[in-house]
């Protein structure tokens, strides 16, 4: 019965690298101990290799060091850092970060006098404040792969598509083109024109149409079994890339009534204009932050409750019974099945708010009853 569980596991949650489909009752009893926070958090996150199944794959490793050049690699040839601090590499991977470790005349890595592993060098962030150093990582990553998949999969579909629509000019959509036409008609018609309006709508199109596509993609791609844990639309750094190109755009295309709405307000007093001007301010930064949390907290949250589920499973399959192992396992399968809904959910909404920030830059306001007035 704890094989028929462990099976759940690699089916319906993409899982924890370390869980073995054919393992041994020892390690499936160890496996089942650990399953735990750590096992979900690791599958949420980035990774430098894909674990399908019982399989692991390694992805490149690219770094760049100033003045030395690149070191190029398979992730395979990474360690972690062991309990003892042991590392059997040129580098190491820990807590998430990449690092050169210092290494004594043993070979193996020195210690401080708190017992941390000392630093050679370590992988450049967005500030380095410890003064060692650094070296800037281009692996493709996880995520990185989740991501070429999704352009590989939107490439293949709309120029598959693209080419169906000049063999078959004027004629009703079929096969492929009767499934992505409804889907692009939607995003036309019920979210992109009411929100940016019939005068502009048209040449945010392929923008808004592009975000859409993506996210959802990359949300399915998440709930593929055997495909490694993608979490792309689950990582916050996708989600700020996503939210930074609509602000950005927003910035590039807004004409003057955006501006005069956000810096001097008409038709209010001027101790007014003052207030507002704050409010409108913030207003700006804050509605692209809610963009990308909404959306790396919806897919994040989904994948925590499905893997949380799984734990249930493993946690009460000894003290009550495998009853708890059956429902558990059909409450993941219902939990998947919304997940297909929500996956379509938030790309809409974002495609939806974006849209409605693009609108408010481009909107003409007529102030000509305010000026008479």
């Amino acid at each position: 019965m704890r094989r028929i569980y462990l099976l759940v596991v690699l089916v319906f949650s993409q899982f924890a690298p370390h869980l073995k489909a054919a393992a041994p009752a020892q390690e499936l009893h160890a496996a089942e101990e650990s399953f735990g926070t750590p096992e979900i958090l690791h599958h949420i996150s980035d990774d430098f290799g894909l674990h399908i199944g019982p399989f692991s794959i390694p992805l490149p490793v690219m770094l760049y060091f100033p003045g030395q050049g690149w070191d190029v690699f398979s992730s395979s040839e990474l360690h972690h850092v062991d309990a003892q601090g042991l590392v059997h590499g040129k580098y190491a991977y820990h807590h998430g970060k990449l690092t050169v470790p210092v290494l004594n005349a043993a070979g193996q890595p020195k210690l401080d006098a708190e017992g941390h592993v000392e630093v050679e060098a370590q992988e450049a962030r967005l500030i380095n404040l410890g003064g060692k150093a650094v070296f800037y990582n281009f692996s493709v990553t996880k995520n990185v792969f989740g991501m070429l998949l999704s352009v590989l999969l939107l490439l293949l579909l709309f120029m598959a598509s693209a080419k169906a629509y000049g063999r078959r000019t004027g004629q009703a959509p079929k096969g492929l083109q009767s499934l992505l036409e409804p889907l692009i008609l939607f995003v036309r018609d019920d979210v992109v024109k009411p929100s940016i309006g019939e005068k502009h709508y048209r040449r945010f199109m392929p923008l808004m149409l592009t975000i859409f596509f993506f996210i959802w993609i990359n949300n399915l791609l998440g709930l593929v079994p055997f495909l490694g844990g993608l979490n792309v639309t689950g990582n916050i750094a996708i989600t700020f890339a996503l939210a930074a190109v609509v602000l950005v755009v927003q910035l590039a295309v807004a004409n003057k009534n955006f501006w005069g709405h956000i810096f001097w307000f008409p038709g209010v007093p001027v101790p007014v204009k003052l207030l507002l001007l704050i409010i409108e301010f913030v207003g700006l930064l804050t509605k692209p932050f809610s963009l990308m949390i909404r959306l790396f907290a919806n897919i994040s949250a989904g994948h925590i409750i499905i893997m949380s589920i799984i734990g249930i499973t493993f946690a009460f399959e000894s003290v009550v019974g495998h009853t708890v192992g059956v429902v558990t396992s059909l409450f993941t399968v219902a939990m998947l099945i919304l997940e297909l809904l929500v996956a379509a959910i938030q790309a809409y909404i974002f495609t939806l708010l974006g849209s409605l920030m693009l609108g408010a830059a481009v909107e003409e306001h007529d102030h000509s009853h305010e000026h008479a007035h």
